[in-house]
Protein backbone atom coordinates (compact mmCIF):
# COMPACT_ATOMS: atom_id res chain seq x y z
CA UNK A 1 0.00 0.00 0.00
CA UNK A 2 1.46 3.38 -0.96
CA UNK A 3 0.75 6.79 0.49
CA UNK A 4 2.18 9.39 2.84
CA UNK A 5 1.14 9.29 6.50
CA UNK A 6 1.70 12.11 8.98
CA UNK A 7 2.31 10.58 12.43
CA UNK A 8 1.42 13.08 15.17
CA UNK A 9 2.72 11.79 18.51
CA UNK A 10 4.65 13.58 21.26
CA UNK A 11 6.24 10.42 22.70
CA UNK A 12 9.41 9.72 20.72
CA UNK A 13 9.42 5.95 21.32
CA UNK A 14 5.78 5.52 20.29
CA UNK A 15 6.25 7.78 17.28
CA UNK A 16 9.27 5.81 16.12
CA UNK A 17 7.52 2.47 16.54
CA UNK A 18 4.50 3.57 14.52
CA UNK A 19 6.67 5.05 11.82
CA UNK A 20 8.74 1.87 11.51
CA UNK A 21 5.58 -0.21 11.24
CA UNK A 22 4.12 1.99 8.51
CA UNK A 23 7.34 2.26 6.53
CA UNK A 24 7.78 -1.53 6.61
CA UNK A 25 4.30 -1.72 5.07
CA UNK A 26 5.33 0.59 2.21
CA UNK A 27 4.10 3.96 3.44
CA UNK A 28 6.12 7.14 3.33
CA UNK A 29 6.02 8.85 6.73
CA UNK A 30 6.53 12.31 8.17
CA UNK A 31 6.29 13.30 11.83
CA UNK A 32 4.99 16.04 14.11
CA UNK A 33 5.43 16.22 17.89
CA UNK A 34 2.54 18.57 18.68
CA UNK A 35 -0.62 20.05 17.22
CA UNK A 36 0.87 23.26 15.83
CA UNK A 37 3.62 21.32 14.06
CA UNK A 38 0.98 18.94 12.69
CA UNK A 39 -0.94 21.75 10.97
CA UNK A 40 2.29 23.07 9.46
CA UNK A 41 3.23 19.60 8.22
CA UNK A 42 -0.16 19.13 6.59
CA UNK A 43 0.50 22.26 4.51
CA UNK A 44 4.08 21.38 3.58
CA UNK A 45 4.15 17.57 3.37
CA UNK A 46 0.65 17.05 1.88
CA UNK A 47 -0.02 13.70 3.59
CA UNK A 48 -2.68 11.27 2.40
CA UNK A 49 -3.67 10.51 6.01
CA UNK A 50 -3.06 11.90 9.50
CA UNK A 51 -2.52 9.41 12.33
CA UNK A 52 -3.24 11.57 15.34
CA UNK A 53 -2.68 11.13 19.07
CA UNK A 54 -5.48 12.63 21.16
CA UNK A 55 -3.26 13.79 24.04
CA UNK A 56 -0.76 16.33 22.73
CA UNK A 57 1.06 19.21 24.44
CA UNK A 58 -0.55 22.59 23.81
CA UNK A 59 -3.06 22.09 21.01
CA UNK A 60 -4.87 18.79 21.56
CA UNK A 61 -5.48 16.17 18.91
CA UNK A 62 -9.17 17.00 18.98
CA UNK A 63 -8.39 20.67 18.27
CA UNK A 64 -6.09 19.69 15.40
CA UNK A 65 -8.86 17.53 13.95
CA UNK A 66 -11.39 20.33 14.14
CA UNK A 67 -8.97 22.77 12.50
CA UNK A 68 -8.49 20.32 9.62
CA UNK A 69 -12.24 19.90 9.18
CA UNK A 70 -12.86 23.67 9.21
CA UNK A 71 -10.35 24.33 6.46
CA UNK A 72 -11.84 23.59 3.00
CA UNK A 73 -8.40 22.50 1.78
CA UNK A 74 -8.17 19.69 4.36
CA UNK A 75 -11.81 18.95 5.05
CA UNK A 76 -11.58 15.55 3.35
CA UNK A 77 -8.10 14.63 4.59
CA UNK A 78 -8.45 11.23 6.33
CA UNK A 79 -7.79 11.38 10.06
CA UNK A 80 -7.34 8.33 12.28
CA UNK A 81 -6.96 8.73 16.04
CA UNK A 82 -4.47 6.58 17.92
CA UNK A 83 -5.08 7.11 21.61
CA UNK A 84 -4.77 5.55 25.04
CA UNK A 85 -8.27 6.87 25.79
CA UNK A 86 -10.50 3.87 25.21
CA UNK A 87 -13.71 5.29 26.69
CA UNK A 88 -16.86 5.14 24.61
CA UNK A 89 -17.55 8.88 24.96
CA UNK A 90 -14.10 9.88 23.66
CA UNK A 91 -14.39 7.56 20.67
CA UNK A 92 -17.90 8.70 19.79
CA UNK A 93 -17.02 12.39 20.12
CA UNK A 94 -14.22 12.18 17.55
CA UNK A 95 -16.06 9.86 15.18
CA UNK A 96 -19.09 12.14 15.22
CA UNK A 97 -16.77 15.10 14.53
CA UNK A 98 -15.66 13.43 11.31
CA UNK A 99 -12.71 11.20 12.22
CA UNK A 100 -12.31 8.25 9.85
CA UNK A 101 -11.37 5.81 12.61
CA UNK A 102 -10.30 5.57 16.25
CA UNK A 103 -7.67 3.04 17.38
CA UNK A 104 -6.87 2.51 21.03
CA UNK A 105 -3.46 1.81 22.58
CA UNK A 106 -2.01 -0.72 22.98
CA UNK A 107 -2.79 -1.54 19.37
CA UNK A 108 -2.47 -4.66 17.27
CA UNK A 109 0.00 -3.95 14.44
CA UNK A 110 -1.96 -5.81 11.77
CA UNK A 111 -5.21 -4.11 12.78
CA UNK A 112 -3.60 -0.67 12.69
CA UNK A 113 -2.27 -1.29 9.18
CA UNK A 114 -5.63 -2.62 8.02
CA UNK A 115 -7.51 0.42 9.35
CA UNK A 116 -5.02 2.92 7.95
CA UNK A 117 -5.16 1.19 4.57
CA UNK A 118 -8.95 1.17 4.58
CA UNK A 119 -9.08 4.90 5.38
CA UNK A 120 -6.67 5.75 2.57
CA UNK A 121 -8.57 3.63 0.04
CA UNK A 122 -11.92 5.03 1.14
CA UNK A 123 -10.65 8.57 0.80
CA UNK A 124 -9.13 7.94 -2.62
CA UNK A 125 -12.45 6.68 -3.90
CA UNK A 126 -14.60 9.44 -2.48
CA UNK A 127 -12.59 12.61 -2.78
CA UNK A 128 -11.99 12.68 -6.52
CA UNK A 129 -9.65 15.56 -5.85
CA UNK A 130 -8.53 17.71 -8.75
CA UNK A 131 -4.73 17.29 -8.81
CA UNK A 132 -4.16 20.90 -9.87
CA UNK A 133 -6.25 22.72 -7.27
CA UNK A 134 -6.32 20.07 -4.54
CA UNK A 135 -10.10 20.58 -4.27
CA UNK A 136 -12.86 17.97 -4.58
CA UNK A 137 -14.19 17.42 -8.08
CA UNK A 138 -17.63 16.95 -9.61
CA UNK A 139 -18.55 13.68 -7.88
CA UNK A 140 -17.94 15.06 -4.40
CA UNK A 141 -19.51 18.42 -5.26
CA UNK A 142 -22.72 16.67 -6.32
CA UNK A 143 -22.71 14.47 -3.22
CA UNK A 144 -22.25 17.48 -0.95
CA UNK A 145 -25.09 19.46 -2.53
CA UNK A 146 -27.42 16.44 -2.53
CA UNK A 147 -26.60 15.78 1.12
CA UNK A 148 -27.47 19.35 2.09
CA UNK A 149 -30.67 19.22 0.06
CA UNK A 150 -31.66 15.97 1.77
CA UNK A 151 -31.09 17.58 5.17
CA UNK A 152 -33.23 20.52 4.00
CA UNK A 153 -30.50 22.99 4.81
CA UNK A 154 -30.46 26.63 3.77
CA UNK A 155 -27.22 27.62 2.07
CA UNK A 156 -25.76 29.68 -0.76
CA UNK A 157 -24.22 28.14 -3.86
CA UNK A 158 -21.59 30.37 -5.48
CA UNK A 159 -20.52 29.51 -9.03
CA UNK A 160 -17.08 31.09 -9.59
CA UNK A 161 -15.64 31.53 -13.09
CA UNK A 162 -12.42 33.19 -14.32
CA UNK A 163 -13.16 35.54 -17.23
CA UNK A 164 -10.76 35.49 -20.19
CA UNK A 165 -8.82 32.57 -18.77
CA UNK A 166 -8.57 30.91 -22.20
CA UNK A 167 -6.87 33.97 -23.67
CA UNK A 168 -4.46 34.08 -20.72
CA UNK A 169 -3.71 30.37 -21.07
CA UNK A 170 -3.23 30.61 -24.84
CA UNK A 171 -0.92 33.60 -24.53
CA UNK A 172 1.31 32.46 -21.67
CA UNK A 173 1.03 28.68 -21.96
CA UNK A 174 -0.27 25.87 -19.76
CA UNK A 175 2.24 26.31 -16.96
CA UNK A 176 1.14 29.91 -16.33
CA UNK A 177 -2.49 28.90 -16.76
CA UNK A 178 -2.10 26.15 -14.17
CA UNK A 179 -0.57 28.72 -11.83
CA UNK A 180 -3.64 30.95 -12.16
CA UNK A 181 -5.98 28.01 -11.44
CA UNK A 182 -4.04 26.96 -8.34
CA UNK A 183 -3.83 30.60 -7.20
CA UNK A 184 -7.60 30.99 -7.40
CA UNK A 185 -8.07 27.74 -5.45
CA UNK A 186 -5.74 29.07 -2.76
CA UNK A 187 -7.55 32.43 -2.74
CA UNK A 188 -10.96 30.77 -2.31
CA UNK A 189 -9.64 28.66 0.56
CA UNK A 190 -8.08 31.64 2.33
CA UNK A 191 -11.17 33.83 1.97
CA UNK A 192 -13.53 31.03 3.04
CA UNK A 193 -11.34 30.27 6.05
CA UNK A 194 -12.06 33.73 7.44
CA UNK A 195 -15.83 33.23 7.35
CA UNK A 196 -18.09 31.65 9.93
CA UNK A 197 -20.33 28.68 9.32
CA UNK A 198 -19.81 25.46 7.39
CA UNK A 199 -18.17 25.97 4.02
CA UNK A 200 -17.34 23.70 1.10
CA UNK A 201 -15.09 24.32 -1.89
CA UNK A 202 -15.06 22.34 -5.11
CA UNK A 203 -13.33 22.53 -8.48
CA UNK A 204 -15.74 21.74 -11.30
CA UNK A 205 -12.88 21.73 -13.77
CA UNK A 206 -10.97 24.21 -15.91
CA UNK A 207 -11.59 27.70 -14.56
CA UNK A 208 -14.89 26.92 -12.79
CA UNK A 209 -15.27 26.51 -9.02
CA UNK A 210 -18.10 26.06 -6.52
CA UNK A 211 -18.37 27.48 -3.01
CA UNK A 212 -21.11 26.48 -0.56
CA UNK A 213 -21.56 28.79 2.41
CA UNK A 214 -24.22 30.18 4.76
CA UNK A 215 -26.64 32.37 2.79
CA UNK A 216 -26.09 35.41 4.99
CA UNK A 217 -22.39 35.40 4.11
CA UNK A 218 -22.73 34.91 0.34
CA UNK A 219 -22.41 38.50 -0.86
CA UNK A 220 -19.67 39.34 1.65
CA UNK A 221 -17.81 36.26 0.47
CA UNK A 222 -18.27 37.23 -3.18
CA UNK A 223 -17.04 40.76 -2.49
CA UNK A 224 -13.90 39.41 -0.78
CA UNK A 225 -13.20 36.96 -3.62
CA UNK A 226 -13.54 39.57 -6.37
CA UNK A 227 -11.45 42.14 -4.48
CA UNK A 228 -8.68 39.67 -3.68
CA UNK A 229 -8.61 38.39 -7.26
CA UNK A 230 -8.25 41.90 -8.66
CA UNK A 231 -5.42 42.55 -6.20
CA UNK A 232 -3.45 39.37 -6.92
CA UNK A 233 -4.18 38.28 -10.51
CA UNK A 234 -2.15 41.07 -12.21
CA UNK A 235 1.02 39.63 -10.64
CA UNK A 236 0.61 36.59 -12.93
CA UNK A 237 1.07 38.80 -16.02
CA UNK A 238 4.31 40.03 -17.51
CA UNK A 239 5.22 43.54 -16.41
CA UNK A 240 4.56 45.11 -19.81
CA UNK A 241 1.11 43.53 -20.07
CA UNK A 242 0.32 44.43 -16.48
CA UNK A 243 1.32 48.05 -17.01
CA UNK A 244 -0.73 48.26 -20.22
CA UNK A 245 -3.69 46.54 -18.56
CA UNK A 246 -4.20 44.10 -21.41
CA UNK A 247 -2.71 41.36 -23.55
CA UNK A 248 -1.88 41.98 -27.19
CA UNK A 249 -2.54 39.05 -29.51
CA UNK A 250 -3.39 38.56 -33.16
CA UNK A 251 -6.61 36.79 -34.05
CA UNK A 252 -7.00 34.25 -36.86
CA UNK A 253 -7.14 37.02 -39.43
CA UNK A 254 -3.89 38.51 -38.19
CA UNK A 255 -5.58 41.54 -36.64
CA UNK A 256 -3.89 42.77 -33.45
CA UNK A 257 -6.32 42.80 -30.56
CA UNK A 258 -6.09 43.97 -26.99
CA UNK A 259 -7.58 41.60 -24.41
CA UNK A 260 -8.30 43.03 -20.94
CA UNK A 261 -6.75 41.35 -17.91
CA UNK A 262 -8.64 38.44 -16.39
CA UNK A 263 -11.48 39.13 -14.00
CA UNK A 264 -13.75 36.87 -11.99
CA UNK A 265 -17.54 36.42 -12.16
CA UNK A 266 -19.70 34.82 -9.48
CA UNK A 267 -23.30 33.65 -9.65
CA UNK A 268 -25.05 33.29 -6.29
CA UNK A 269 -28.12 31.18 -5.66
CA UNK A 270 -29.67 30.99 -2.20
CA UNK A 271 -30.91 27.43 -1.74
CA UNK A 272 -33.90 26.90 0.53
CA UNK A 273 -35.70 23.63 1.37
CA UNK A 274 -37.73 22.36 -1.55
CA UNK A 275 -36.56 24.95 -4.06
CA UNK A 276 -34.50 22.56 -6.22
CA UNK A 277 -35.08 18.95 -7.18
CA UNK A 278 -31.39 18.12 -7.03
CA UNK A 279 -27.80 19.25 -7.28
CA UNK A 280 -27.88 19.64 -11.07
CA UNK A 281 -30.81 22.04 -10.96
CA UNK A 282 -29.19 24.16 -8.24
CA UNK A 283 -25.86 24.29 -10.07
CA UNK A 284 -27.57 25.15 -13.36
CA UNK A 285 -29.36 28.08 -11.71
CA UNK A 286 -26.07 29.39 -10.30
CA UNK A 287 -24.40 29.04 -13.70
CA UNK A 288 -27.20 31.09 -15.29
CA UNK A 289 -26.75 33.87 -12.74
CA UNK A 290 -22.99 33.76 -13.29
CA UNK A 291 -23.63 34.67 -16.93
CA UNK A 292 -25.45 37.78 -15.71
CA UNK A 293 -22.38 38.73 -13.67
CA UNK A 294 -20.19 38.23 -16.74
CA UNK A 295 -22.09 40.98 -18.58
CA UNK A 296 -20.92 43.50 -15.99
CA UNK A 297 -17.52 45.18 -16.42
CA UNK A 298 -14.63 43.80 -14.35
CA UNK A 299 -14.89 41.32 -11.52
CA UNK A 300 -18.44 41.13 -10.21
CA UNK A 301 -21.17 38.95 -8.81
CA UNK A 302 -24.91 38.60 -9.31
CA UNK A 303 -27.58 37.16 -7.02
CA UNK A 304 -30.53 35.07 -8.15
CA UNK A 305 -33.61 36.94 -6.91
CA UNK A 306 -36.07 34.46 -8.35
CA UNK A 307 -38.32 32.70 -5.84
CA UNK A 308 -38.62 29.42 -7.77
Amino acid sequence: MSGRVLVVEDDEANRGAVRALLEDAGYECCEAIDGEAALVSVRTAHPDLVLLDLELPGMSGAEVHRALRRDPRTRFLPTVFLSAHSGRDERLAELEAGADDYITKPYDADELLARVGAAVRRSSGLRAVNPLSGLPGNTTITEEIESRLARRERFALLYVDIDRFKEFNDHYGFARGDLMISSVAQLLAEVSWGMEGERFLGHIGGDDFVVLAPSKEAETLAACITRRFDETAPSLYDEEDRRRGSLEARDRRGVLRRIPLASISIGIVNVSPGRFDGAIAAARAAAEVKEVAKRQPGSSWAVDRRKS
